[in-house]
């Protein structure tokens, strides 16, 4: 955990975040005065669809017509078009006249959508799988690590084969039109070879190509790895530093320093992490420090586990002879819920489980040892946690913290509560773009400004992460909430649709959230909004991983107040009275979590 002086001198926290904040603009400040001010997109721009969503405006009263064709733009000059285009490089002319004078803006876009490869045997050099090289310390025991995934594009309904150096052909799959696929077995002994892969069309033709990683097998033997990196915060889980169960976003591992793991290979930049006999994982090259060969592997076994009383929250005290990498996962069922432990390369060895903690919010501990070197360490709780986190302490005690339900008071259910409101991006970075020429940094900051001070009317003690138009670092907001120990996180953003989608085929708020403790709040914010602003468009309730709803230390979430590339929603967003309706939203859905939990209590 970061001491709190370094929290106090991080980008974008000052001491007058405990003040009272300044009063709310209600004029929100521009960056333009261009006659045609285009907020997305750039000139020379490429999409991979067959329309460009065009957003911006023009001045109040100003006509607008893009090539030729007149545009209703309103009193407020606001247009958001979805233009569609040829193939290829297009010019859209845009052109606007007030008060008899004339302006033009060009702008060019090339139109690159994904199409099938038809005809003559051709195969996508830039898709071409392994694009690093992949080295392995040994033969692996298991198929996960074994099988290598070797892949490319190419012309569609053809024949696929790879060499590995001078093994193969293999076969490989279509497994989707031109997309082709196969899986490489490690044998035990490999010289640096590339992938060689052949392709024959329906018409006879061939194509070759040759991938740009290489692949081995050393016979080094596996390496023992120290987690070096410094990792900011208790329960933060930084996403930078996530050892990853295969691609995409499937968290499974925030490293904690000094816990050693085992590495059988390594990929590009990243170590092959060997966790257990059945589970690798894919770690950043940057949390861990190979130590010296002949490091032994690590195994902790441990015999003692203490539940211990801290002033506002139960902690279960695991009393480790070394750090090992572990994972925490929420269970919920209907009337249970429950923290799971898993504690890589250990062997649990517990005669019983100590306990001071007979009121606190822990119910009951159990384990259990794995088959796989996984010990397995169940923490059932009475009801949600308000919060959560793991961490070690110099002797190696790996301590998960579960907070207390607050003691609330159903006539004031605000009353003393901590909060963190955070207005997204700031200074720097604008998040999306505003086609009313206030970008939603600007939006955001506002509508938060407003939410602190209502829940201040009701006797809160709220935070903003940021008072002003400044940048503050994205971890440095959740790292703030665990400085104040907060009891919520709650982010507040405006949305807007990427590439490739009609802006006509979504509105409205959104509330997201990641760890299940965060559920009922973001429930109660999404009904305020839905009871109180129903003009505004149902986005609803999203489970999704994000840096601002992942922290677990209290409840996280982030809020889509409405779509910035909605013409209704963006105009809310841009008048004061709008913006106002958004932050008695917010204000009253977080009252009303805190009325339901205080009647709940009862």
């Amino acid at each position: 955990m970061f001491l709190t002086a370094v929290l106090l001198a991080a980008p974008g926290f000052t001491a007058a975040q405990t003040a009272t904040p300044p009063t709310p603009v209600t004029t929100l400040t521009t960056v333009s005065d261009d006659p045609i001010y285009l907020a997305y997109p750039g000139d020379k721009y490429t999409v991979a669809f067959d329309h460009v969503l065009l957003e911006g405006s023009v001045k109040p009263g100003a006509t607008f017509s893009i090539n030729g064709t007149s545009i209703d733009v309103g009193g407020d000059g606001l247009f958001i078009e979805w233009v569609p285009l040829q193939p290829g490089e297009n010019t859209i002319v845009l052109s606007t006249t007030l008060n008899g004078q004339t302006s033009t803006r060009e702008l060019k876009i090339t139109s690159n959508p994904a199409r099938d490869i038809t005809g003559a045997a051709q195969i996508v050099a830039a898709s071409v799988v392994p694009a690093v090289d992949r080295i392995a310390y040994l033969q692996p025991a298991n198929l996960e690590t074994r099988g290598v995934p070797v892949s490319f594009t190419g012309t569609v309904g053809g024949k696929a084969t790879f060499k590995v150096g001078d093994l193969g052909p293999f076969p490989m799959a279509e497994v989707k039109p031109g997309q082709y696929a196969g899986t490489f077995m490690l044998p035990a002994q490999l010289a640096t070879a590339p992938v060689t892969f052949t392709l024959t069309a329906a018409d006879g033709t061939t194509a070759t190509a040759e991938s740009k990683g290489k692949l081995s097998v050393t016979n080094s033997g596996p390496r023992v790895a120290e987690v070096t990196a410094t990792i900011p915060g208790r329960g933060i889980a930084q996403g930078t530093f996530v050892w990853r169960n295969g691609a995409g976003r499937n968290y499974v591992v925030y490293p904690r320093p000094g816990a050693q793991t085992v590495i059988v290979g390594e990929e590009g930049t990243t170590y092959t992490v060997q966790a257990s006999s059945t589970l690798t994982l894919n770690a950043p090259k940057s949390t861990l420090t190979l130590k010296p060969e002949g490091t032994p592997l690590p195994r902790a076994i441990f015999t003692t586990i203490n539940v211990k009383r801290g002033p506002d929250y139960s902690a279960v005290q695991l009393l480790l002879p070394a750090k090992v990498p572990f994972t925490v996962e929420q269970q919920v069922g209907d009337q249970t819920s429950s923290l799971d432990l898993r504690l890589f390369h250990t062997i649990a060895d517990v005669d019983y489980i100590v306990s001071d903690a007979p009121d606190g919010t822990v119910r009951d501990v159990r384990w259990w040892q794995d088959a796989d070197g996984v010990a397995r360490v169940r923490v059932d709780l009475k009801g949600q946690p308000w919060g959560y986190d793991a961490t070690y302490d110099d002797r190696n005690v790996l301590t998960l913290r579960v907070k207390d339900a607050p003691k609330l008071d159903q006539r004031q259910p605000l009353q003393g509560r901590t909060i963190i409101i955070d207005p997204g991006h700031g200074g720097e970075e604008n998040g999306g773009a505003g086609p009313l020429r206030s970008p939603e940094r600007i939006i955001d900051l506002d509508v938060g400004l407003r939410v602190a001070a209502l829940l201040r009317e009701k006797g809160a003690n709220v935070i903003l992460t940021r008072e002003t138009d400044t940048t503050t670092p994205i971890y440095n907001r959740p790292l703030l909430a665990e400085e104040k120990n907060a009891e919520l996180l709650v982010s507040i953003h405006a949305n807007a649709l990427p590439d490739g989608v009609d802006p006509k085929t979504r509105r409205g708020a959104g509330v997201y959230y990641y760890a299940p403790q965060a559920r009922a709040l973001a429930d109660a914010v999404q009904a305020s909004f839905l009871k109180t602003m129903p003009d505004i468009g149902n986005d609803g309730i999203h489970y999704q991983n994000l840096a601002l709803t992942r922290p677990t230390t209290q409840l996280s979430i982030l809020i889509e107040m409405a779509f910035l590339t909605d013409k209704d929603n963006l105009r809310a967003m841009m008048s004061a009275t709008g913006r106002e309706r958004f932050a008695q939203a917010i204000a009253l859905g977080i009252e009303k979590f805190y009325r339901d939990a205080a009647v709940n209590q009862k």
